[in-house]
């Protein structure tokens, strides 16, 4: 088969289940705040979104043989670094993680590394419970990170990888890597005061 046939045939498929992928995305949005609040988290954001047409076709594009895994993603926000284990742990509950597809980028910086921060995955229905409307088995793209790691990974990305006439220079890069690791201090520090107020 060749390269053109196989992206029009993935686009027809994409058509087709494009509406369960908003129904998904909607799902999304409103069980996770319920389900972060029951599980004892506060304060948090949650953004969903389904991969648009654009997107998905330069991905297949790419690589007709590889699986679009990420069509629907949702990204948790915790305002507090404490809350990431819990919201990861709650998450594993919701669905079954593919444990191979599982990335931490924080634990891949190096001990005097500063820089982009992120637990991501991709997980699947199961056909139950708060999602059982679903088929088990369509894949989510979930992310999880601190409010503080999303506003420096958004500004670095539009910085710094977006088509530029010359590339960033060392001093740029230096006060990126300054500024990351100002952020990771800042995220320590509020869960040392929330810790704080908590022992009072």
């Amino acid at each position: 088969m060749d390269i053109e046939t196989e992206v029009k045939d993935a686009l027809r498929a994409y058509d087709r289940s494009l509406v369960e992928y908003r129904a998904l995305k909607e799902s999304l949005e409103q069980e996770i705040p319920l389900h972060l609040r029951q599980w004892g988290v506060p304060y948090f954001r949650v953004e969903a979104r389904v991969k648009k047409r654009g997107s998905f076709e330069a991905k297949v594009r790419r690589d007709p043989d590889r699986p679009v895994l990420d069509m629907v993603g949702v990204r948790i926000m915790a305002f507090f670094r404490g809350d990431l284990v819990q919201i990861e742990r709650m998450m594993r509950r919701m669905f079954d993680v593919a444990e191979d597809s599982y990335i931490d980028k924080g634990g891949l910086l190096g001990d005097q590394s500063f820089g982009y921060r992120s637990v991501q995955f991709v997980g699947r229905t199961r056909g139950n419970d708060m999602f059982e409307q679903f088929e088990a088995g369509l894949p989510i793209e979930v992310q999880i990170r601190t409010m503080l790691e999303h506003v420096w990974a958004e500004v670095e990305h539009d910085f710094r990888y977006k088509p530029q006439t010359e590339p960033p220079s060392a001093e740029i890069n230096r006060r990126f890597a300054l500024t990351a690791a100002l952020l990771e201090q800042a995220d320590r520090n509020l869960d040392d005061i929330r810790r704080e107020l908590r022992d009072r």
